[in-house]
């Protein structure tokens, strides 16, 4: 695409900013609403905002990444506190260690393949956007089988 060094730096720091705008809503959306709509809004959006890439180009960059870092860190918070509000007491260590190796196993074998598809199978890119939103909504498939007790709470309520 070209861009200028500058310019991918600004996209950077959009999507920096607009992650840490994401924090600070979630911080407050936790309270009001129950983790089931948390994870579903937050992951159905990350996916939806997944599509925009179809329409990346210069003019469009800036308004894509700043709407993909908010839905990135809001998808990542909501699955993180699944992690922590699952983790029996006194596992908490362990339950964020098993957590950040799946995800990075996960973001790393997708490099992977999303390389080889393209390299050595050559499929488009449009069609790996395709298939990264299809697999980021694939997870909401997965959220009625959670337990209830989890997901039906909002921070701070007790456990019951």
């Amino acid at each position: 695409m070209k861009f200028g060094k500058s310019f991918i730096g600004v996209l950077a720091s959009l999507e920096g900013v607009f992650g840490v705008i994401a924090a600070v809503l979630y911080a407050f959306f936790c309270r009001k609403l129950n983790l089931r709509m948390l994870m579903v809004g937050a992951v159905g959006l990350n996916g939806i905002v997944t599509l925009l890439y179809l329409a990346y180009a210069a003019p469009t960059a800036p308004f894509i990444h700043s709407l993909s870092g908010f839905a990135v860190i809001m998808s990542e918070l909501a699955l993180m506190d699944l992690a922590v509000r699952s983790t029996p007491r006194g596992c908490e260590a362990l339950g964020f260690a098993l957590m950040m190796s799946v995800r990075n196993f996960g973001l790393g074998i997708s490099d992977v393949i999303g390389t080889q598809l393209m390299d050595q199978y050559h499929i488009r890119f449009a069609t790996l956007i395709m298939v990264n939103a299809l697999f980021t909504l694939a997870v909401l498939i997965f959220v009625p089988l959670l337990p209830r007790a989890v997901l039906n709470r909002r921070e701070g309520e007790a456990f019951v």
